[in-house]
């Protein structure tokens, strides 16, 4: 198949080309087809012809075993052919009439042993490994022993270039070692596409990890018959020695200007991580014997390369669960997981190796060294929410995957994303910046060999360089498993705190159950004395208070006066109680209308105010209980009008907008507000920013105020400035869908 068919993809033929039954081999050997229990010949390739001087007719149906000069050959066949798909040096062995011996590899598939014949090589010519094994020791990079290990093949074989290469993420290798005489171009350090080296082809060379190709130039051999008789298919020769190469590879070796070459893998971990390949100007044929010490070194690389590999990872991987052991450590010691993320930057950025990180948990979003803007990160969670899987999420790219963060590749380019809630958009979010790289390709970048280098369309070798811009370094694996182990982390310390939280929430229930019961029954028993000291007072004062002094009067009026304060802290402390425990009624109370009748009741007490409402015409109706907004809004109103007291004329506005199904209610006032850093206390029982002698008060309005709010499934918050005034807002949620309301 040298060329692909009229209106077929070229690329798409190479790719699905049976390369495994090509149905002939390099006439350099023969080959038989055994049956595996008679050991007769059922298939033979031509070339036996040209080997033994014996037509392949003459072959069919005869045992090997009486074909050899080897009494003990049929024996040590059988010995050796117990396991299917592994090659197996039997050789030398001479045929019974014939001058020479043939090195003999057999194979098993299925029920067909396959034996392979090439003339003998003199055990004189192989070379001693031992010296290569102790240098590949001393080798301080793969790239150095892959450097080593192309001049020892060139010893081995005398190829006038031996070039090695790694395979990258996408399949693409890089040249990193290289030997080489002067008649030939160098090759490193550039790079090949990924297509040069098609699917069907890397899998072939990880089983079968040696192909030789003596000469470009060479008419394949037939096996006769085409189908093997045993199966009524085209034999299988994926692990033939001698099984012909793809037209299209012959025409790729062409293209280079070469007529011999030898293919070794380098397998680590059971993948192709890379290859030696050597090439030669003429026709090299390369005895056996060679070839095997050659594939003896290139398993002795690959085993160098896979423990320099584990050695690397491994050395990661400790460091990572150190990282993991910090990370885990500052989340338990905070109650955010993004504040304990945060607490520890060196290493949540050394985690992945990354140059930018962001957390972001509910409406907060912590960035940390070379990150986006916060607003692009709060757009990259949208999308990651609606669009990527659940799990983790990684990109070298970003802006190939959602073209609007393109903006932002100076510092994401590459994104590796992990989510840390299972029911909110809450992520991990680690980044890199795009690395501007210069690629030298032999014969042009990937996108320019679509077609195929093995397609049959001719190759250019000439360099060509590429600047390959928008992309990141790769994510490793290992850092992906590290994230996701970090994300499984993650989740027992949100379970353990959620067990926590529940733990302490029930023990607070308790608590405040009994702190209830507690503040009801002293309110309630402290109101009968305290009446009775104000009315004895009130009592004393009239039958006896012409008799008394002038200081006499004054410590009875400050009795008075103090008895009723309590008396009016005492009630204010049992409503606050009462709060807690009883059951709400909520329906839709009209907001204006509660304003107007808490104005109408505070009238009497505003005679000598000058007071200026400003309240929005169309205050909506709140799904509430309606005493309990009646006192809230009592309290709000009370208060602005308490805190602007000097005021002239004293401001007060109310108003409300909608938020989230329900509505946000505010009360401003230009009265004398408060300092921000003390918020926190507003909202507190017996909490108070401003001495009593300036302005009265229980210090529980606002306690109430925020207490009525939450029991309505609301919040309070406020603002406000020194001389500037203040602003409370409460939020009141709608009513409940039809089907959930009581």
């Amino acid at each position: 198949m040298s060329n692909a068919p009229s209106g077929l993809n070229p690329a798409d033929v190479c790719a699905s080309e049976p390369i495994h039954i090509p149905g002939s081999i390099q006439p350099h050997g023969f080959l038989f087809a055994l049956d595996r229990r008679s050991g007769r010949v059922v298939q033979s390739s031509a070339s036996a012809q040209r080997h033994l001087g014996m037509a392949p007719d003459a072959l069919l149906g005869r045992r090997l075993a009486d074909l050899l000069d080897d009494p003990g050959f049929d024996a040590r066949l059988q010995a050796c052919t117990h396991a299917e798909r592994a090659p197996y040096h039997i050789g030398p062995a001479a045929f019974a009439g014939h001058p020479g011996a043939f090195d003999i590899v057999v194979h098993r598939v299925a029920d067909t042993v396959l034996a392979e014949f090439e003339p003998a090589t003199p055990a004189a010519q192989l070379a001693d490994l031992g010296d290569f094994v102790g240098r590949t020791q001393q080798c301080a990079s793969i790239d150095a022993l892959c450097e080593l290990a192309v001049g020892e093949i060139h010893r081995l074989t005398g190829y006038g270039r031996v070039v090695s290469y790694e395979f990258d993420t996408d399949g693409h290798g890089r040249v990193n070692g290289e030997w080489r005489e002067a008649a030939y171009p160098s090759f490193l350090n550039l790079h090949f596409p990924a297509g040069d080296v098609p699917a069907q082809a890397r899998r072939l060379y990880v089983s079968n990890r040696l192909r030789c190709i003596p000469d470009t130039g060479y008419e394949p051999s037939p096996l006769l018959p085409l189908d093997n008789p045993l199966t009524g298919e085209p034999t299988d020769l994926s692990f033939a020695g001698l099984r012909s190469v793809s037209p299209m590879h012959v025409r790729y070796m062409r293209d280079m200007g070469m007529q011999a070459s030898m293919s070794l893998s380098l397998v680590a971990g059971n993948r192709l991580w890379g290859m030696i390949a050597c090439h030669h100007l003429q026709p090299r044929p390369v005895p056996f014997a060679a070839r095997m010490q050659c594939n003896l070194l290139a398993q002795i690389v690959s085993l160098q390369i896979e423990a320099r590999l584990a050695q690397g990872e491994a050395e990661r991987r400790q460091k990572l669960q150190q990282l993991l052991g910090a990370l885990l450590a500052a989340m338990v010691e905070h109650d955010s997981l993004a504040n304990g993320l945060a607490s520890v930057p060196g290493p949540l950025l050394d985690f992945v190796r990354a140059s930018g990180v962001a957390v972001v948990q509910g409406d907060d979003c912590v960035t940390i060294g070379q990150a986006p803007p916060t607003g692009a990160v709060l757009a990259l969670r949208a999308r990651l929410a609606g669009e990527a899987d659940p799990g983790v999420f990684h990109t070298r790219s970003l802006a190939q995957h959602w073209p609007e963060f393109d903006a932002v590749r100076n510092s994401a380019s590459g994104l590796l994303a992990v989510p840390i809630s299972e029911l909110h958009p809450n992520y991990i979010m680690w980044f890199r910046p795009e690395q501007v790289r210069n690629i030298q390709w032999a014969g042009g970048p990937p996108s320019s060999t679509s077609a195929g280098p093995l397609s049959g369309a001719h190759r250019n070798f000439a360099v060509w360089q590429e600047v390959v811009r928008g992309q990141s370094t790769p994510w490793e694996h290992w850092e992906l498993d590290s994230a996701g182990e970090l994300r499984t982390a993650i989740g027992s310390v949100v379970l353990r705190k959620a067990e926590e939280l529940a733990e302490l929430a029930a023990e607070l229930g308790r608590t405040n159950q009994e702190l209830e019961a507690f503040s009801y029954s002293v309110s309630h028993d402290l109101r009968a004395p305290l009446r009775h000291i104000a009315g004895y007072a009130d009592l004393l004062r009239e039958y006896e208070g012409a008799q008394l002094s002038e200081r006499g009067s004054r410590y009875l009026g400050n009795i008075s006066d103090s008895a009723r304060f309590a008396g009016n802290l005492v009630d204010a402390l049992l409503t606050f109680s009462q709060m807690g425990r009883s059951a709400l009624r909520p329906s839709r109370i009209d907001l204006g209308d509660a304003v107007a009748q808490v104005r109408h009741e505070l009238a009497p007490d505003l005679q000598e105010r000058k007071i200026q409402w400003v309240i929005s015409p169309d205050l909506p109706a709140v799904f509430a209980d309606a005493a309990y907004i009646h006192l809230a809004m009592r309290n709000l109103l009370s208060n602005a009008v308490k805190y602007t007291r000097g005021r002239d004329p004293a401001i007060i506005e109310i108003g409300a907008e909608p938020r989230d199904g329900g509505h946000v209610v505010h009360v401003r006032d230009n009265g004398v507000g408060f300092d921000m850093k003390y918020v926190g206390k507003l909202f507190g029982v017996f909490q108070r920013l401003h001495r009593m002698e300036e302005f009265e008060g229980t210090g529980i309005g606002l306690a109430n105020v925020r207490r009525i709010v939450e029991r309505h499934g609301g919040r309070v918050w406020a603002e406000g400035a020194p001389g500037q005034g203040a602003a409370f807002y409460l939020y009141l949620p709608g009513p409940p869908p039809p089907s959930a309301a009581p």
